[in-house]
């Protein structure tokens, strides 16, 4: 019976990453609808909340690409939706920021982010619902993703006993 994740600390390990992989895929496949993957967009509101910023501060706020941030800059330049400027304060520096087609972009990450997190919410409420005292089990039953799940039940179908 599993019954701590600190008693399971492999499971968890793989659940989170399994979890993680399963919100990037669904992540990317709502943004793809703007043509762009979870990383542009994550750029995007960045450089939208915070901006302008260098590329050193942007990559500072990256939580989804760790390194230097500049080839997905370079990107977004690309596709119109930021733009550059040199820095007054150090000439070294490049400044990043929205373009109006970026600003109109932001708004629709925002929206799809939003109705992602809506959705998310609901399951997350369903989970902790559903098992209360078992958070190998909440996190078992976020996993809806068929490789991933059909994976995980390979390697450990102890977690699925109670599902």
């Amino acid at each position: 019976m599993i019954s701590t994740i600190a008693e399971h600390p492999e499971e968890f390990r793989f659940l989170i990453l399994a979890l993680q992989r399963q919100g990037n895929r669904q992540l990317n496949s709502h943004f793809g609808q703007l043509g762009l993957t979870s990383s542009q967009a994550e750029a995007v509101e960045i450089v939208g909340t915070h901006g302008p910023l260098s590329t050193r501060e942007v990559g500072e706020f990256l939580i989804c690409e760790s390194g230097s941030p500049s080839r997905l800059l370079a990107t977004l330049a690309a596709k119109s939706l930021t733009k550059t400027s040199q820095s007054t304060t150090d000439k070294r520096a490049t400044l990043h920021a929205l373009t109006s087609h970026g600003r109109e972009m932001l708004t629709r990450i925002k929206e799809l982010k939003d109705a992602f997190h809506e959705e998310l919410s609901a399951t997350l409420s369903h989970a902790v619902t559903s098992h209360p005292d078992d958070f190998l089990a909440q996190l078992t039953c976020l996993l809806t993703d068929s490789d991933l799940t059909a994976a995980m039940k390979n390697r450990y179908p102890q977690l699925f006993n109670k599902l």
